[in-house]
């Protein structure tokens, strides 16, 4: 850790030294309609590849100072339009004045393909993105629940606090999500009673990153990774105080949360950041009733300031997040009161990039982050049955290539993770340490109207507990790992409407401290889990084919993938109780499997104010070596949605709902199959100094009994009944 923070004083030295031969422009210019000429007000500008953005004022009018010199991609976006692109060239000491003409859009697109901003190119694969209406109209209590009607995703839960998103049948360690880019520093990963400490109110967006750009975040991603995009460090200054204030409300647990976030200037060249959020929640209600020990309170804050130069930014930030929820109980394996969850997380980061003057490189960024996460399960009886520390450290440095030749966009780093892991209570898993290091490369590569995508990353941990130990579960020792994640992906533009892609890759995922050394009882998880030791590399293979359309009036997306695996990781239900304190035992093994599926969406343009649109998504696992399907595995999901958009007001129904799964692990329960209609509204009104939205959505209107595969409470918790959400946003 000594070595991670002189790195990064170092660098902050040398990018405050480096300014003085740095050289700028200026930007400056006006957003307008393009059928009225009237101006665009609260536009968000963005300048890729140089990291910079700001909004345009109530005359349409945008600045942006110490603009380094160069060519770079810029986009604007803005409810009710048309997102803009278009390429710029700044020169030094000059400056550039533009007319952004952006087009009304009627009907927006139910799909969007990701852009990442940190690469400043498209991913190849097919991805969404949730920003602005979309991100509005899903808004719920956790990141998993907004993007639970996303093609390719669904929810694992265990109540309404601890969710995370599954994607593509791939949950758990094997999916990361990201907040800007980096680690959250939690436990949410590793089993389903761990709240993600990420709350959705304040998020910009939320990235699905798929193909060879999402090695940079780490070797476990052969379906993707979840980015939610805050800015924490900011990287522009804009041309004034800008806020965000958000309310929520739900009827179906009676929850409020409430939500703001400001961004001021400190001069021409200095900036912060902040924002804070609280959450309560009752218990839920369920057409069987409301279920008990299911409430939530939730707070979050944080702060963060930049210094911004034509040659880059340096900042820093630093963030809480408290939470307190419920785990309900009443079957088998659980506590027959539930268990209580208190967890905090304290994080600091720091970013700086610099926009260099060397050739062939872009631009420089390095990162670092600190977090510390205390975590408590508390029985009826107030006494801790379970607790556990985790110390959590980052680096990151990344240079970022220019175009040359048939190279276009390319990326080149490294990255550095200590975690040091402590329990208590009931559990008998050793304190343990554990040192990550990769380093990884990607590249953009022009082949004439077809463009290849590779990257490739290679990692190595070292995991040591506290002390070397022959325990039941076998040696408890210093453990280390290694190996190659490599991918490659293909993009045919047949016209300027259909386009086909390819991809390949390879992964790994390294075991985890709790899959290796956990022996001991886990309350919140109805389970008593053992690790263990012998777990080796587990390695994955996929391949998918992909097809887009965009046309005028109808717009598609389809995706076939395939992915196999070796020493696939899970916890295995032994069918036995723990006698001592009757608990399901889980222990951890390693077995071939294969996993397939389909996902796609479609949106039709009836007219110019309705539209049809409707995505599905099927995944189908299986432990090949064990002849047997992998427990926890989505079924079949559809959704049919019908939409109604005469600015300012927008209006729709949505008919969702998943077939029947019956290809069930050992010891797991079926569900039937469901479908449930929702409805929702937004309203968007606007004056010279205020943007504001009004989104109203009813979902279950019918209140339908039923219940989701990946629930681990489904034998006692059906889903939430009829639920009236409401969310208010205002900009200034």
């Amino acid at each position: 850790m000594r070595t991670i923070r002189i790195a990064i004083a170092l660098l902050a030295i040398w990018m405050i030294s480096a300014p003085a031969r740095a050289q700028s422009g200026v930007l400056t210019g006006r957003v307008v309609s393009a059928s009225s000429g009237e101006p665009v007000e609260f536009a968000q500008i963005l300048v890729q590849e140089a990291h910079r953005s700001t909004t345009s004022d109530g005359n349409g009018a945008f600045l942006l100072r110490r603009m380094p010199a160069g060519q770079f991609t810029l986009k604007a976006f803005r409810i009710g339009f048309f997102p803009f692109e278009t390429t710029i060239t700044v020169a030094t000491g000059d400056t550039l004045e533009l007319t952004l003409r952006m087009r009304d859009s009627v009907i927006e697109s139910a799909e969007v393909v990701v852009v990442d901003e940190g690469l400043g190119a498209q991913t190849v694969e097919a991805a969404s993105e949730l920003r602005g209406g979309r991100l509005r109209q899903q808004l719920g209590t956790t990141i998993a629940e907004t993007l639970d009607q996303e093609p390719g995703l669904s929810m694992r839960s265990m109540g309404p606090a601890p969710a995370r998103p599954v994607l593509r049948g791939l949950g758990g360690e094997r999916l990361l999500v990201l907040e800007d880019g980096g680690r959250t520093g939690d436990l949410s990963a590793t089993t389903s009673d761990h709240a993600l400490v990420v709350d959705p109110i304040t998020a910009d967006r939320i990235e699905i990153v798929r193909g060879p750009a999402a090695l940079i975040y780490g070797p476990n991603t052969l379906g993707g990774a979840v980015n939610v995009v805050r800015d924490y460090v900011p990287s522009s200054v804009p041309s004034k105080v800008r806020t965000t204030l958000s309310g929520q409300g739900q009827s179906a647990s009676r929850g409020l949360a409430g939500g703001a976030v400001v961004v001021a200037p400190i001069g021409t060249s200095a900036v912060v950041r902040a924002d804070g959020a609280y959450r309560a929640a009752g218990d839920v209600a369920t057409p069987d009733g409301r279920l008990g020990n299911t409430a939530l309170d939730t707070g979050t804050a944080s702060l963060g300031a930049s210094l911004v130069r034509s040659w880059g930014y340096l900042g820093v930030s630093g963030s809480l997040y408290d939470s307190h929820y419920g785990i309900p109980g009443g079957f088998v394996g659980a506590h027959p009161e539930g268990v209580s969850i208190e967890l905090n997380r304290r994080h600091f980061r720091t970013r700086g990039e610099w926009i260099t003057p060397i050739r062939g490189i872009r631009h420089l960024e390095a990162k670092g982050s600190y977090s510390r996460y205390f975590h408590q399960e508390f029985e009826s009886n107030g006494s801790v049955g379970i607790e556990f520390g985790l110390l959590s450290y980052h680096a990151t440095a990344i240079a970022h290539t220019a175009g040359r030749g048939r190279l276009t966009d390319g990326a080149v780093g490294f990255w550095v993770e200590h975690r040091d892991y402590a329990s208590g209570g009931f559990s008998s898993t050793p304190a343990t340490t554990e040192w990550s290091v990769a380093g990884f490369g990607h590249q953009t590569v022009d082949l004439g109207g077809t463009s290849l995508e590779v990257g490739a990353r290679y990692d190595l941990r070292q995991v040591t507990p506290s002390r070397e130990f022959m325990s039941d579960i076998g040696l408890i020792a210093q453990k280390k790992f290694g190996g190659v994640s490599a991918s490659a992906a293909l993009k045919w533009p047949l016209n300027p409407r259909l386009t086909l892609a390819a991809s390949g890759m390879r992964s790994i995922r390294l075991p985890g401290i709790e899959e290796l050394f956990s022996e001991g009882p886990h309350l919140a998880a109805y389970s008593f889990e053992v690790g263990n030791p012998d777990l080796g590399v587990e390695s994955g293979t996929g391949f998918e084919l992909s097809s887009r359309w965009e046309g005028p009036r109808v717009s598609w997306y389809a995706a076939a993938y395939l992915n196999r695996f070796s020493g696939y990781i899970f916890p295995r239900n032994t069918g036995e109780l723990n006698t001592r304190i009757y608990l399901p035992i889980f222990q951890y093994a390693g077995s071939d499997a294969r996993m397939e599926g389909a996902e796609g969406s479609v949106d039709i343009r009836l007219s110019n104010i309705w539209s049809v649109s409707s995505n599905l998504s099927f995944v189908r696992g299986t432990l090949t070596e064990l002849d047997e399907p992998i427990p926890w595995t989505p079924p079949f999901r559809q959704s049919l949605s019908v939409r109604y958009d005469r600015s300012p007001l927008t209006v729709g129904a949505t008919l969702r709902g998943s077939a029947r799964q019956e290809r069930l692990g050992e010891f797991e329960e079926p569900t039937s199959g469901y479908l449930v209609p929702d409805l929702f509204l937004e309203y968007l009104f606007s004056s010279r100094t205020s943007l504001h939205s009004l989104t109203l959505a009813i979902d279950n209107v019918s209140n339908t009994e039923y219940r989701d595969h990946l629930s681990r409470v489904k034998s006692v918790m059906p889903e939430p009944g009829r639920n009236v959400r409401l969310v208010y946003r205002v900009y200034l």
